[in-house]
């Protein structure tokens, strides 16, 4: 699972510091931000991004995060970031590299309107949807 954080009104994925299923680095082959749109709709796909077998490897290490958008070097951008909307639940998930890189990363998050126009990004914490719980 994911460690979502804010950073600069963005979500960022945050490898968590303590898993034990996990090694200390992972090699980056996929990242991305989606959103079901309906039980039986198609995910759509707001920033998607590959790092082919091939380029040369990117590692991510415990504790570090991706920022929703953030380019990586020798990645391909599959999809360019859209605009998030405001009260949606979004999954974003970290894949790792060919080489058994362990498990798949992800975790939900909601896109929340501050009443001061700031934006706040919710995470679920007992409850299944974060955008259930408002500011």
């Amino acid at each position: 699972m994911l460690d979502i954080k804010q950073i600069d009104g963005k979500p960022a994925a945050c490898l968590p510091v303590n898993d034990d299923r996990a090694r200390d680095k992972i090699r980056i082959r996929m990242v991305g931000v989606g959103r079901s749109t309906g039980p039986v709709s198609p995910v759509i796909t707001y920033w998607g991004l590959e790092v082919p077998q091939d380029a040369k490897p990117v590692y991510m290490k415990r504790g570090e995060c991706l920022v929703y958008g953030q380019t990586i070097e020798g990645a391909n951008v599959m999809t360019k970031p859209i605009a998030l909307d405001f009260n949606k639940t979004y999954d974003f998930a970290i894949i790792p590299a060919w080489d058994g890189g362990g498990p798949v990363y992800g975790a939900s998050f909601c896109v929340l309107k501050r009443a001061d126009g700031g934006v706040r990004i919710a995470v679920p914490e007992k409850v299944q949807n974060p955008c259930a719980f408002g500011e």
